[in-house]
């Protein structure tokens, strides 16, 4: 409704968070069909980085990609090779899938040891005012 109300111009979907690669293309899709451009969001690691970039390659409506710097440092240890970026542009991998492996021993040797999930709500007493 958004979307064909014309309220939204950008749609800032996450791959990741979106279902998936098929679920983010049809988003792509309605936000298309509705003259709206779409900016695909990122807050995790180099793994939704690179379904990003398969969003935004395929996208006639694509506007700009978010990233967390320029892909360095842990995010590029893990991965086998490193997402490629030169003069402020992502590189669209070429290798099959998502064009990226996951280095698995970087990943084990820095395990997430927390309970909590970084994506909780914090929790309410109260019911939304809204």
């Amino acid at each position: 409704p958004l979307l064909a109300s014309g309220a939204v111009h950008i749609a800032q979907l996450n791959t990741a968070r979106a279902g998936g690669i098929l679920e983010s293309r049809k988003i792509c899709a309605i936000a298309e069909a509705n003259h709206a451009l779409i900016a695909p969001h990122l807050y995790n690691g180099p793994i939704g980085a690179a379904a990003n970039i398969a969003i935004a390659a395929t996208a006639p409506n694509f506007l700009i990609l978010e990233a967390i710097l320029d892909f360095t440092n842990f995010h590029a240890e893990l991965l086998s090779t490193p997402l490629g970026w030169a003069d402020g542009a992502v590189s669209v991998p070429t290798s099959p899938g998502l064009g990226v492996e996951l280095n698995e021993d970087v990943a084990r040797a820095h395990p997430y040891t927390s309970d909590a999930l970084h994506l909780e709500m914090p929790y309410r007493t109260e019911p939304d005012p809204l």
